[in-house]
């Protein structure tokens, strides 16, 4: 409490009490001169209660624990998230009513219905007490938490009763990720077909020959053509993923901060996310450069702690809007390793960024370009960059829509 609310509360109690004594002094006076039965009844009534009140502002509050659970394990964008509260004092104060108020982050209070984190107990002895709220779609990021505020008072809101709980503690919530086996994601807008997102791995990464099924294999790695040509089930044999170098490249600079590019934009942070999961699974080894006003880079590796670390910074991330994700970019191409795959996923295309996909491409590197749509905030010319990508000869997807498994139509070639 700051000081000057620690003033204005002490000033209400004097003011509070004088009141009180004040009412005792005009009651008893009141009596003394009126007397009779009646008069000196009101005096004794009114004095009981105000006894009352006075011994329920000066019997202290007492000491109070307070635990929370939020959630239940790892915390996913998306999911519901139930927090339960739980109050626990050593003697049982017999208060008319407590107040518990969860004090939260207020990035997680905007995400949520107005005082779902307070709750009112009626009069209760018991020592322990608990209350459970939901926050029905919770989204990534850090959270603070600071603790929990209890108020009670007297009948008639004369006393007020305060005390505050520290409960401090910071929780992160991941970005959701899908597992690229099993979800359609991305649309070759050429053969204006839909190619999944294990084939869009398959598809940077060399085929080493095909061997007989074997019952446990992924259906998705059957080689179709071989088994129509030898009447058996044949899989694809993949070379060793041990030495395959991928650079995910995230454009972290917004256009704008309409609704539609946030959320194309959160769907850019579920997609590097999933690469990075199936890189983990596969032991790929991979790298992560997220570009914008603050950039940062994370090097060439493999394993769970590397994997930690950058979806750890993925649940962090916040967007930027000032800037240019191609001037950006350009600080950082002397780093760029030979041989590398390079997977750029994006909100937008520009010129600047056309043109640096340019000079990768003569370079030699593998660029696959996933542009997040906006709906109807990407214009013409915006669509007329995106199919230059691929007369440049960059693999160039879009992925659209709240569900990952659905692509949108495919825009209409530069010959329409």
């Amino acid at each position: 409490m700051s000081r000057k609310k620690q003033i204005w509360y002490g000033l209400k109690l004097v003011f509070r009490s004088l009141f009180v004594l004040g009412l005792f002094a005009a009651l008893f006076s009141y009596a003394m001169f009126q007397g009779g039965f009646v008069s000196w009844f009101l005096f004794y009534s009114i004095m009981t209660l105000v006894v009352l009140m006075l011994l329920y502002a000066l019997i202290p509050l007492g000491s109070f624990m307070a635990e929370r659970e939020f959630g239940d394990g790892v915390l996913l964008a998306g999911a519901i998230t139930q927090v339960k509260v739980t109050i626990r004092r050593k003697w049982p104060f017999p208060f008319l009513y407590l107040s518990v108020v969860d004090d939260i982050d207020q990035k997680l209070l905007k995400q949520m219905p107005r005082y779902h984190n307070k709750m009112i107990f009626y009069p209760t002895m018991k020592r322990e007490i608990t209350f459970t709220y939901e926050i029905p779609e919770i989204k990534r990021g850090e959270y603070e938490l600071h603790g929990v505020w209890l108020e009670t008072s007297d009948m008639f809101g004369l006393f007020e009763k305060q005390k505050y709980v520290s409960l401090k503690e910071t929780v992160l919530v991941y970005p959701n990720y899908h597992n690229i086996e099993h979800w359609s994601a991305y649309e070759k807008h050429e053969a204006e077909t839909h190619m999944s997102s294990l084939d869009f791995v398959e598809d940077v990464t060399s085929i080493a020959g095909a061997r007989e099924y074997v019952p446990g294999d992924k259906l998705t790695s059957i080689d179709w053509k071989v088994t129509a040509r030898s009447n058996k089930l044949m899989t694809k044999e993949f070379e060793d993923h041990y030495g395959q170098n991928f650079l995910v490249i995230l454009n972290n600079h917004l256009p704008d901060n309409h609704y539609q590019t946030l959320e194309a934009y959160e769907k850019s942070i579920e997609l590097a996310t999933s690469i990075v999961m199936l890189s983990n699974r596969t032991h790929l080894k991979m790298s992560l450069w997220t570009i914008g006003e603050t950039s940062k880079a994370f090097s060439m590796d493999a394993g769970a702690d590397h994997q930690k670390n950058i979806v750890k910074h993925l649940s962090k991330i916040e967007a930027d809007f000032q800037g240019e994700f191609g001037a950006s970019l350009k600080e950082y191409e002397d780093h760029i390793p030979q041989g590398i795959t390079m997977i750029i996923v994006s909100t937008e295309v520009t010129d600047d960024m056309l043109e640096r996909v340019r000079i990768y491409l003569s370079r030699r590197i593998n660029v696959y370009f996933c542009l997040m749509d906006r709906g109807k905030k990407t214009d013409a010319w915006e669509e007329k960059r995106f199919e230059q990508l691929k007369r440049y000869g960059a693999e160039a997807y879009i992925l659209s829509g709240s569900n990952l498994d659905h692509a949108i139509p495919t825009y209409a070639s530069a010959g329409d």
